[in-house]
């Protein structure tokens, strides 16, 4: 890792954890043992600090979504895993978004564009083995369908503002609708599977599923 990298990585653990707003370049210098004008010549200014930390930060969960995933028999099961890895990390998302949107809206939106891009890539990717595997209709519309989960599941982990019945819990909610989605492209040898996976992917250990 070069200097440049060790910078990004520090910040990124230092915007996560004690709070985007919060953290000065000043904190970002003494914390590394660098001079604030070594920061200034590298990264320009903290906006461009911070973006590069975020993209970072966002690309570290989307690594270790795709390594629980990774292990699954099946597509359904990757689907599953990575599913409940997001959910696990909906709060700690929620509030770096947040943050980001109400104090650097710039690097929020260029985040989310870039992060919209990788996910329907993903998923586009897992849809298209589910086909090809015979779990999921070839009939469906691939884009739409992504199109659908994504915001779907967003309206549960990342807007909230999907208003759930009273005693109803956000994994509780998110697991129904998740498994809705599925139930409504999948064959019947891939019903038998989500039925099943909707039972276990309850553990709020990421990618584990409950025994």
């Amino acid at each position: 890792m070069d200097q440049k990298d060790r910078i990004v990585a520090q910040a990124m653990q230092m915007f996560v954890s004690e709070g985007i707003k919060s953290v000065r370049m000043d904190d970002i210098a003494r914390q590394l043992g660098v001079s604030k004008r070594m920061l200034y010549e590298l990264f320009g200014d903290k906006e461009s600090l911070l973006y590069l930390a975020m993209e970072h930060w966002f690309e570290c969960k989307r690594l270790e979504r795709e390594r629980a995933g990774a292990g699954a028999g099946n597509v359904l099961e990757a689907m599953f895993r990575v599913l409940d890895c997001v959910l696990n990390d909906s709060e700690s998302i929620h509030r770096v978004l947040n943050s980001l949107r109400k104090f650097y809206p710039a690097v929020y939106d260029r985040l989310m564009s870039e992060g919209a891009a990788k996910s329907r890539r993903d998923l586009r990717q897992m849809l298209e083995r589910g086909i090809a595997d015979g779990l999921f209709v070839a009939a469906i519309n691939i884009e739409l369908a992504i199109s659908v989960l994504y915001y779907t599941a967003s309206a549960v982990t990342d807007r909230k503002d999907l208003l759930l019945p009273d005693g109803m819990s956000e994994r509780e909610a998110y697991l129904q609708v998740v498994s809705t989605f599925f139930r409504g492209i999948s064959t019947p040898e891939g019903l038998r599977l989500v039925d099943d996976y909707r039972k276990r992917y309850v553990s709020p250990a990421c990618g584990v599923p409950k025994s």
